[in-house]
């Protein structure tokens, strides 16, 4: 369709243009030629003048013999016929060219310019000829005195062949120069909508599920080459979101089965009395460990879904981010305790007051704390740090433990990325975590980032307005 379109569009501006330079090539080219030819007409009328003065002068009574000879010889060369005509308006001589020998009666207007002494070319109608007639005339003079007049007379039809001639010349290079350029045009419309074809088919085919479809870049330098890769590029997202998904589904799966799995197990051995009354507490306790991670599970989707909703416009404040840090941490205290693991906070100023959302940026420090905690080598030291730099404040947590590939690095905060792939307890989730960070933070307009050294540190940075 886009094809037959951009086609129809080319032929239609190429015809239509050819058509309107024939037109006014048509229309200055015969007033182009009039005015050549009156031009030529008046010089060679002076000349012809000349001549016949200086015959007049020399043998009068011979002179007509003279210009029949020059008038003929003028008539065959100018395609015109040649009058020699008195100031009365009587023909004295003219070239044998004229047909029939038809005197034709000329213009009492143009006898007077022309008696006045000036020079004339005008087209006119002439008695008995029923097309117009392009007629020259020059003075004749004999010392002082106008004797007459030549004229010389041109039909416009002769002009008119010329022209034609000439259109003729024109509409075969114009044929020709149209079918070239319609070659030219399918060969040029081909190459641009072939790819917009490819695209239309890998569309297609994404859109039913084939999420392994690319299309072929002919030329990255053009915007269809780039279309092309943006579209090669949103393709191989897609394919990995999908994928994503359905490790987020297996996983979500898994982490709600295996909780409800222990939840049902253990209070239905509770209520059918197969669990001891003197453990029942024990195993109640398990339960509702379970419950929180349900919860927390539930609590992070729904965060994201709040997160990445448009509608939901941040409540930003103005707060101490120092101060929520100590609170944060205190929050962490049992879990620091458990690994023996000691807190090294250094804040540039004693208070820094930032501009955000207060409730969204605990959620980040308490994910990122979470995460440092969770990846820490037992009897070792968390740092953090905040400081000024311009208009922004840097916040970083630092910790020591096994750190994050480069490869890693990449894809951490990516959506249900899980960096440690087992299922144990203390390492569970489902790759929530640093994603809601990355979302938040971009939400604010502000960066995150990590720096890692395998076996060593994982630092995560991220800015806020000052």
């Amino acid at each position: 369709m886009i094809f037959k379109k951009v086609f129809t569009t080319f032929v239609s501006t190429i015809l239509i243009v050819t058509i309107i330079l024939g037109i006014i090539m048509f229309y200055f080219l015969g007033n182009y030629l009039v005015e050549q030819k009156k031009d030529a007409l008046i010089n060679t009328g002076e000349r012809i003048s000349s001549v016949t003065s200086q015959m007049i002068n020399y043998n009068e009574k011979e002179f007509k013999s003279y210009f029949n000879i020059l008038s003929e010889f003028t008539s065959k060369n100018m395609n015109s016929d040649v009058f020699l005509i008195d100031r009365n308006g009587k023909v004295i001589s003219y070239s044998y060219s004229v047909q029939n020998n038809y005197i034709y009666e000329l213009p009492k207007d143009v006898l007077n310019e022309v008696n006045s002494g000036k020079k004339i070319a005008i087209v006119t109608k002439i008695n008995g000829l029923k097309d117009s007639t392009l007629i020259a005339g020059v003075p004749v003079m004999v010392g002082n005195e106008i004797i007459g007049g030549v004229y010389l007379l041109t039909l416009l039809p002769e002009m008119t062949r010329l022209r034609q001639d000439v259109i003729k010349i024109y509409l075969f290079s114009a044929i020709f120069v149209f079918l070239i350029s319609i070659i030219l045009t399918l060969i040029i419309i081909k190459k641009v909508t072939d790819p917009i074809k490819a695209l239309k088919i890998a569309s297609k085919k994404i859109g039913s599920g084939d999420f392994k479809t690319r299309v072929k870049i002919y030329n990255k330098d053009d915007e269809i080459g780039q279309l092309a890769e943006q579209f090669n590029n949103m393709a191989e997202s897609i394919e990995k979101s999908e994928y994503m998904r359905r490790v987020f589904i297996s996983d979500v799966s898994h982490e709600l089965r295996t909780p409800m799995t222990i939840i049902t197990g253990f209070v239905e051995g509770i209520l059918d009395d197969t669990i001891e009354e003197e453990k029942q507490k024990e195993y109640l306790a398990i339960v509702l460990e379970e419950s929180k991670r349900l919860s927390k599970l539930v609590s992070d989707l729904l965060d994201i879904s709040r997160i990445e909703s448009s509608e939901v416009k941040l409540d930003e404040i103005k707060f101490d981010i120092n101060e929520l840090i100590r609170l944060s941490v205190i929050g962490f205290e049992k879990r620091l305790n458990e690994k023996h693991l000691s807190v090294d906070v250094t804040f540039e100023n004693e208070t820094e007051e930032v501009f955000a959302e207060k409730d969204s940026i605990k959620r980040v420090l308490t994910n990122l704390l979470d995460n440092a905690i969770k990846f820490s080598y037992d009897n070792s030291t968390i740092c953090i740090v905040t400081k000024q730099k311009g208009k922004k404040v840097y916040v970083s947590i630092k910790n020591q433990g096994a750190g994050i590939s480069k490869d890693e690095q990449k894809t951490i905060f990516e959506r249900f990325y899980k960096l440690d792939k087992s299922r144990s307890q203390n390492k569970g989730g489902v790759g929530l975590g640093l994603y809601i960070v990355k979302r938040i933070i971009n939400k604010h307009g502000e960066k995150i980032w990590i720096n890692s050294e395998e076996n060593e540190y994982a630092e995560f940075i991220f800015t806020l307005k000052k």
